[in-house]
Formats: structure tokens, C-alpha cells, sequence
């Protein structure tokens, strides 16, 4: 993914969450949105700890809003 893309979505979904550098870290893992998007639901799957999984909900929502 690139860097303006990340900063974007950090700037837009970065306030929403707890855990920013989760975020970070799972952006810089990600080829492109769609690739964010099937980690995400698959993250939210498994996914035991309550803050995090609301994370992931807030994450996706905001993104597929936009998409």
C-alpha cells in the first residue's frame, strides 16, 4: 500500500480506534484496500480481545463507507 493512502486512512480511522499502532502495523502489511479488507475479516474471525475486535469493526466500517 502506499504512503499517502496509509496517512490517509490514519488521519480518517486513526482517531476512532484504541490501539493506533495495530493499525499501523496491519497497514504496513497490506498490498492495497482489498487485501486491508479480507485481513480485517479474517482478524475479526478469530479475534478474542473486545477492544481490538471493536477496532476491526470501527476499521472496516469506516472503510467500506468510503469504498
Amino acid at each position: 500500500m502506499d504512503e499517502k493512502t496509509k496517512e490517509e486512512l490514519l488521519i480518517d480511522i486513526g482517531p476512532y480506534i484504541e490501539d493506533i499502532e495495530f493499525f499501523k502495523e496491519l497497514l504496513d502489511r497490506c498490498e492495497d484496500l482489498e487485501d486491508l479488507k479480507r485481513r480485517l475479516k479474517e482478524l475479526l474471525k478469530k479475534e478474542r480481545d473486545i477492544t481490538r475486535k471493536t477496532d476491526i469493526k470501527i476499521i472496516l466500517s469506516k472503510i467500506e463507507s468510503t469504498s
